[in-house]
């Protein structure tokens, strides 16, 4: 099944049989909305077990594929295809699985009384160090005027520059414990690049300070958005003078502000 959808033939060895992981699935007394987890992925044999099932019993199970890096041998059918290492076989499995499974089922997807459209999105997240620079409380020999002046260009811009936004902003929700599945959404306000998070707007995350900075009508904006929290950079603010007034209009609006 797996080189049946992966096109390049023999990409992985040993395989988790597809049709078995449906028989486990349905033998296991799971509701239709229930989240899979798998600690093996290997090549997402799991994930796409789960979104055949979905298809055809119009349920809307989740799945989590869990799967260490590890590295395909040179000489292998896989790294001759363009796999790097095993989550690379996964991540293309599941996308083509889902187009074909959409594809195979079109009529009776249509025909079915789903109250959502199947979905065979997922997103990856790689386990990392924060995105956040620490700063190096390490002692400076008296005098040293260079070091200290280089950990404070270094410290100026917190987000590490191999970073993205969207990298702090999924930081930001375990932090906060909001689960990783709820959604994340950009949208522009007052100008500024914002992120939001959760269909409600549980939090807006604001770390844009071009045009000025950060300046309070803003604030203002994001909490009439936001009915949470905030959570914004404090080095995105146009001076202190900003954020001091940032911090009345959030306890004036009943809004938690969270700085970074």
């Amino acid at each position: 099944m797996l080189n049946d959808i992966m096109i390049d033939a023999n990409t992985f060895n040993n395989a988790k049989n597809l049709d078995m992981i449906k028989k486990l699935l349905n033998i296991v007394p799971l509701s239709d909305t229930d989240i899979i987890l798998d600690f093996f992925s290997g090549s997402a044999t799991t994930a796409h077990a789960v979104m055949q099932l979905n298809a055809e019993d119009s349920g809307n199970r989740r799945f989590i594929m869990v799967q260490l890096p590890e590295l395909c041998d040179e000489k292998s059918e896989a790294f001759k295809a363009g796999y790097k290492n095993i989550c690379e076989i996964g991540k293309e499995r599941i996308r083509r699985a889902g187009q074909k499974i959409k594809e195979q089922n079109s009529a009776s997807l249509l025909e079915s009384a789903r109250e959502t459209p199947l979905d065979t999105g997922f997103k990856v997240f790689k386990l990392d160090s924060s995105n956040l620079i620490a700063w190096d409380s390490s002692p400076i020999d008296t005098g040293d005027t260079e070091t200290l002046f280089n950990r404070y260009e270094q410290w100026s811009d917190r987000i590490k520059k191999d970073r993205s936004p969207k990298d702090l902003v999924y930081e930001i929700m375990l932090k906060l414990g909001i689960p990783l599945t709820y959604p994340v959404t950009e949208e522009r306000i007052n100008g500024r690049l914002v992120y939001i998070i959760g269909e409600d707007c549980l939090v807006a995350v604001c770390l844009d300070g071009t045009n000025n900075g950060i300046q309070p009508e803003d604030i203002e904006a994001l909490c009439d958005k936001c009915p949470a929290k905030i959570v914004a950079s404090e080095d995105a603010f146009a001076d202190n003078v900003a954020l001091a007034n940032a911090h009345y209009i959030v306890e004036d609006k009943h809004v938690e502000l969270m700085l970074i």
